[in-house]
C-alpha cells in the first residue's frame, strides 16, 4: 500500500474525513430518535429532533457520495499508476527475464490483477475505516445509554471476528491459486492465437479445443471456490444479527419492564446493533475483495521487484558511436542460459573480428550461432571471459549507448501496429524521410513498399501480418540499417527471402554502410560466400575459421554443409 499511495495521502485523508463524518452523522440519528421517545411529552422539542434527523440524513447522503466520488478517482489513480509502474519494470526485463515471463501471464497480471486491486482500493476507502469507527462508536453510545447490554454486542463481535478471520485466511489461498489458474488461460489462448492458423493447417482443432476445456474447467474449479467460501459469510452474518436479537429480547425486555433502562433506549439500542450489523456484513462483503486484491498485488509485486538480468555497472562509461572502429574480441567467452545448469551453450569461444570485416556464422540449428552474437548488445551476458569492443569491455559501456552503436536484425522480424515510415524509424525516430527511404531501398524493400497505394505511410496490421516472411523481413533489416550503426548484426534476418534478394541486399550494404562491422548469422551457405572470414560452429564450440576457399579444403564439416545445400555447384566455381 505505501508503494502504491505514496504521494495520494492528502485525498485520501480527505476522502476518509468525509467517511467519518458520514458515519457520524448517521449515528447522531438514533441518538435523537431515543430522545424523542424518550421525551414524547414534549411536541416542540420533538419536532425540533425529527427537524434534525432529516438534516443528518441529508448531510449523511451528501457525505456518502463526496467519499465514494473520492474512492473511485483515488483507485482509478492506483490503477494508472500500477499500470504504468509495471509496464515500465517489464520494459526494463533482459532477455533472460522475459524468457522466464510468459507473456500470458504478464497479460493477466496488468489486467485481471490490476482490476482487482482498483476495486479493493475503491472498497477499503469507503469502509475500512468507516466501519470500525461506526461500530466503536456505536459500542460507546451503547456503554452510555444501555450499559446492561453491551456484552451482547461484545458477544457478537467475537463472533463475527472468528468467524470472518477463519474465512479470510482461507479465501487468501483460493484468490491466488485463482489468478494462476487465469495465467494457464491467457497463455494457452496468446499461444493459440497466435498460431491459429498452424492449428487450422493441421487440422488440429479438436485437440486444442480439448487442450482449452481442461484449462478453462481448471480456472472454473479454482474461480468457485473463493465464492462458495464467502457464499459461507452471509449466513454466518444473518444468524448472528439473529443470536443478537434473540440476546437483546430475552435480556432486555426485562429491564424495559422494570425501568432500568427506558424505552427511547431500548429502541436505541437496536438501531445500532443493525448498525453494527451492517458494518460488519459491509466488512464481510469488502474482506473477499482485500484479500483477492491483497493476493493481486502479491503476484504484481513478484515483477516489481524483478531485478533485470543485465545491469549497467556504476562505472559503466558511454562511447562516442562516431569513434568506434568497431573491432570486436571474444576472449575465453563461456555461456550458459541457466546460471545454475551445468551445460553450456557457448564453450571457450577465442574470436577476433577486425573493424569494417564481414564474418558470417555458420552451423547447424542449435550450434550457438544466435547465441554468440547476441551477447554482443548484451541481450545476455557471458558466464566466464569478455567480450571487447576496441578494447573496451561491453559491461563497461551502458547498455542504451551500446544498442545504439551495435544494432541487430532480430531472427524474428517483428512489425508494429502503425505504418511502414514508423516501423523503419523505430531505432532512431529523428530520422528524415529520405534516411528511411535509403534504408529500405539498401534492404530491396522500396519496390513493394512504393507499390503501396500510401506507399511509405501505408498500415501495418498487427504484428505485420499484410506482409509476407519476407516483406517483414526486409522492413526489419531497414529499422536496423537507418540507426547507421558501427556494428551490423543480421541474425538470420535473410532467411525468408529467395537468394536473388538476398543477394542485392548483401551487395548493397558496404556502400551503404561503409566501414561498418558486419555479422552475418547464416543457414544457407550462400549467405555466408561472400564474407571476409566465416565461423563455422558446432555444438558451441568453433570448429573452423576460414574464407570459403579455406574452408572447403580444411574444413570436413563445411564441405559436408556445402555438399548438403550446393552439391551440384563445383567449389572451384566459387570466386
Amino acid at each position: 500500500m505505501m508503494l502504491i499511495y505514496r504521494g495520494h495521502w492528502r485525498p485520501i485523508a480527505i476522502s476518509q474525513v468525509f467517511a467519518l463524518l458520514y458515519v457520524a452523522f448517521m449515528i447522531f440519528i438514533p441518538m435523537q430518535v431515543m430522545i424523542i421517545i424518550n421525551n414524547y411529552q414534549d411536541m416542540n422539542a420533538a419536532i425540533q429532533n425529527a427537524i434534525l434527523i432529516g438534516i443528518f440524513a441529508v448531510l449523511t447522503g451528501i457525505f456518502c457520495m463526496v467519499n465514494t466520488v473520492y474512492a473511485v478517482r483515488i483507485a482509478e489513480a492506483t490503477g494508472n499508476y500500477i499500470r504504468n509502474g509495471i509496464f515500465s519494470r517489464v520494459q526494463s526485463f533482459s532477455f533472460g527475464n522475459l524468457d522466464r515471463s510468459a507473456t500470458g501471464e504478464l497479460l493477466t497480471r496488468l489486467t485481471s490483477d490490476v482490476y482487482q486491486i482498483n476495486i479493493g482500493v475503491q472498497l477499503a476507502l469507503r469502509s475500512l475505516l468507516m466501519a470500525p469507527f461506526a461500530i466503536i462508536v456505536s459500542l460507546i453510545l451503547v456503554g452510555i445509554t444501555s450499559p446492561q447490554l453491551l456484552w451482547i454486542l461484545v458477544v457478537v463481535l467475537l463472533l463475527s471476528a472468528l468467524t470472518f478471520g477463519y474465512a479470510m485466511n482461507v479465501m487468501q489461498k483460493q484468490f491466488r491459486t485463482r489468478q494462476e489458474k487465469y495465467d494457464l488461460v491467457n497463455n494457452d489462448l496468446q499461444e493459440n492465437m497466435a498460431g491459429i492458423r498452424v492449428v487450422k493447417a493441421f487440422v488440429r482443432q479438436d485437440y486444442e479445443n480439448k487442450k482449452y476445456r481442461s484449462i478453462n474447467d481448471g480456472f472454473r474449479k479454482a474461480n468457485v471456490e473463493p465464492l462458495h467460501t464467502n457464499a459461507f459469510t452471509l449466513p454466518a452474518a444473518l444468524f448472528i444479527m439473529g443470536l443478537a436479537t434473540t440476546l437483546l429480547v430475552i435480556f432486555g425486555s426485562p429491564l424495559v419492564a422494570a425501568g432500568t433502562v427506558k424505552i427511547g433506549a431500548m429502541l436505541a439500542f437496536f438501531q445500532y446493533t443493525f448498525i453494527i450489523i451492517a458494518q460488519m456484513w459491509q466488512l464481510s462483503m469488502l474482506m473477499p475483495q482485500i484479500v483477492s486484491a491483497e493476493a493481486s498485488a502479491g503476484r504484481l509485486k513478484e515483477i516489481w521487484d524483478t531485478v533485470p538480468d543485465i545491469q549497467d555497472s556504476k562505472t559503466a562509461r558511454p562511447v562516442v558511436p562516431e569513434n568506434v572502429e568497431g573491432k570486436i574480441v571474444f576472449e575465453n567467452v563461456n555461456f550458459r542460459y541457466d546460471p545454475k545448469g551445468e551445460t553450456d551453450t557457448l564453450k571457450n569461444i577465442n574470436l577476433t573480428i577486425e573493424p569494417g570485416q564481414t564474418v558470417a556464422f555458420l552451423g547447424a540449428n542449435g550450434s550457438g550461432k544466435s547465441t554468440l552474437v547476441s551477447l554482443i548488445p548484451r541481450f545476455y551476458d557471458v558466464t566466464t571471459g569478455r567480450i571487447l569492443i576496441d578494447g573496451v569491455n561491453v559491461k563497461d559501456i551502458p547498455q542504451e549507448n551500446l544498442r545504439n552503436t551495435v544494432a541487430i536484425a532480430l531472427q524474428k522480424a517483428f512489425l508494429f501496429s502503425g505504418t511502414i515510415i514508423e516501423n523503419i524509424r523505430f531505432g532512431r525516430t529523428e530520422s528524415t524521410y529520405d534516411e528511411a527511404k535509403a534504408a529500405a531501398q539498401v534492404a530491396d524493400a522500396d519496390s513493394f513498399v512504393t507499390a503501396q497505394q500510401d506507399q511509405y505511410d501505408a498500415r501495418v496490421s498487427r504484428k505485420g501480418q499484410n506482409f509476407s516472411g519476407g516483406q517483414q523481413q526486409r522492413i526489419s533489416m531497414a529499422r536496423a540499417f537507418t540507426i547507421r550503426p558501427k556494428i551490423l548484426i543480421l541474425d538470420d534476418s535473410t532467411s525468408a527471402v529467395d537468394i536473388e534478394t538476398e543477394g542485392r541486399i548483401l551487395d548493397a550494404l558496404p556502400k551503404f554502410l561503409s566501414g561498418v562491422t558486419r555479422l552475418i548469422v547464416a543457414s544457407r551457405v550462400s549467405t555466408a560466400l561472400a564474407a571476409d572470414k566465416i565461423v563455422v560452429l558446432e555444438k558451441g564450440e568453433i570448429v573452423a575459421i576460414g574464407t570459403h576457399k579455406e574452408l572447403i579444403k580444411g574444413s570436413q564439416l563445411y564441405q559436408d554443409i556445402f555438399d548438403s545445400q550446393l552439391g551440384g555447384l563445383k567449389p572451384e566455381d566459387i570466386s
